[in-house]
C-alpha cells in the first residue's frame, strides 16, 4: 500500500493595498526594508574537497564516507577539541548542531585522516580508513591486529556490508570526479564477482550441453540459498534492525521466483551431450546466468549473507571435474573451460580450479 504524503499549501495574497483611508486622509504603505543579500550555501562536495585538502586525505574517501554514513555524536565530541580550531566554525556539541555540513564534513575528514595516516603502509589504506570510520577502530583492530596485514577471507558480514556500501559510493559522480583528479582508483580488497550481463558474456560459444546443465544445477543451488536467506528474516525484525521493509523483501522474492521459473523453462532445452550449444540455446543460458546472478546478488547485498561461501568446496570440486572433461572432449584450455562453467558463481570462484 502506498504511503500517504503530506502536502503543504501556501496561500499567496494578491498584494498589499497601496493606501489606507484613515480619518479622511490617504496614507501610503511604508515600503519594506531591503534585505541583506544571503550568502550562497556551500555545497557538500566543495566542503569535502576543502577539508580533505586541509587534513591530508583523498577527497574521494571523504565524499564516499559521508555518502555511506554519518559520524556519531560521541565520536564527534571526542575529536572536537583537536579538530574544532582547524574547522574554523563554532559547534555547540549537540546532535542538531552536527547537522551543519561544515561541522559534520570537517569532523569526518579529520577523523578519516587519523586512520589514513595509521594505515599508510597498507595497500588497502583507502578502504581500511573507511572501515575504521564506519565500524570503529576497535572493531577493525580486532579483525586486523597487524596494521600492515591482510583482512581475513571471507570477510566478516559487517565488513562485507560496509565494503559493498563503499563500492556503491564509488559510482557516485562526485566520487568518480575526485578519483579522476587523484589519478588512482581505491583498492577495496579484490574485484567484486561478476554478475548480470558481464558474467553471462564470459561464457564461450563452445560450451556444451553437459556443461550448461552443470551450470543450471549451480544456479538452482544459489537460488535456493537466497530463498533460505529471505525465509530466515521476518519483516518486523528487518524493519527494526536493517531498515529493509517488507516491500523490499517481497520484491526480492518476486525476482527469485521469476528467475526460478525461467530456469525451469530453459533447462529442458539444454542437451545431455558433449556437443556445443546452438546459438539459441547459448542465448537462453546467458539470459538465465544474467538473471540468476543479479537476483542472488540482490539478496546477498541486502543481508551480506555468507551461505554462498559455504558451497565453495563443492563448487570447486565440480569445477575441476568440468574443466578436465572440457579439456578431454573439446580440447579447451583450462582457463576457457573454467570460465565456461562460471555461471552464477562468477569466474572468481573458479580461480583455484584453473590453478590446479
Amino acid at each position: 500500500m502506498a504511503k500517504g504524503k503530506a502536502v503543504a499549501f501556501a496561500l499567496v495574497g494578491a498584494g498589499a493595498l497601496a493606501a489606507f483611508t484613515l480619518g479622511g486622509s490617504a496614507h501610503a504603505a511604508e515600503p519594506e526594508p531591503k534585505k541583506a543579500p544571503t550568502k550562497a550555501k556551500i555545497s557538500r562536495v566543495t566542503l569535502a574537497v576543502k577539508f580533505a585538502k586541509l587534513f591530508g586525505v583523498p577527497a574521494s574517501l571523504v565524499l564516499a564516507a559521508i555518502a555511506v554514513g554519518r559520524m556519531s555524536l560521541k565520536t564527534a565530541k571526542d575529536i572536537w577539541p583537536k579538530a574544532g580550531a582547524k574547522i574554523g566554525k563554532p559547534w555547540d556539541g549537540t546532535a542538531e548542531g552536527l547537522k551543519d555540513d561544515a561541522i559534520s564534513i570537517g569532523l569526518s575528514a579529520y577523523y578519516l585522516s587519523l586512520w589514513w595516516k595509521r594505515y599508510k603502509k597498507n595497500p588497502r589504506q583507502w578502504i581500511l580508513s573507511g572501515y575504521a570510520y564506519i565500524l570503529g577502530p576497535g572493531r577493525l583492530r580486532k579483525v586486523l591486529p597487524n596494521d600492515n596485514g591482510a583482512l581475513p577471507k571471507p570477510l566478516p558480514a559487517d565488513f562485507t556490508r560496509v565494503k559493498n556500501a563503499f563500492a556503491k559510493a564509488l559510482t557516485r559522480s562526485e566520487v568518480k570526479n575526485a578519483i579522476a583528479q587523484e589519478g588512482k582508483v581505491p583498492a577495496l580488497g579484490g574485484a567484486a564477482p561478476l554478475t548480470g550481463k558481464a558474467l553471462a558474456n564470459t561464457i564461450p560459444s563452445t560450451v556444451t550441453g553437459h556443461q550448461a546443465r552443470q551450470m543450471f544445477g549451480k544456479m538452482t543451488q544459489a537460488l535456493q540459498g537466497a530463498y533460505v536467506t529471505l525465509q530466515n528474516y521476518d519483516a518486523s525484525g528487518i524493519a527494526q534492525t536493517t531498515k529493509i521493509d517488507a516491500g523490499s523483501i517481497k520484491a526480492a522474492r518476486s525476482y527469485l521466483d521469476s528467475t526460478n521459473t525461467m530456469l525451469g523453462k530453459y533447462f529442458p532445452n539444454m542437451p545431455a551431450s558433449n556437443n556445443p550449444l546452438t546459438a539459441e540455446q547459448l542465448k537462453q543460458l546467458k539470459l538465465c546466468v544474467s538473471s540468476a546472478s543479479t537476483a542472488v546478488k540482490t539478496v546477498d547485498d541486502m543481508f551480506s549473507t555468507t551461505w554462498l561461501a559455504e558451497l565453495f568446496a563443492e563448487i570447486q570440486d565440480a569445477a575441476k571435474g568440468i574443466v578436465k572433461k572440457a579439456g578431454d572432449t573439446l580440447g579447451l584450455d583450462k582457463t576457457s573451460a573454467a570460465i565456461a562453467v562460471a555461471g552464477i558463481l562468477g569466474a572468481g570462484f573458479l580461480v583455484l580450479a584453473i590453478k590446479k
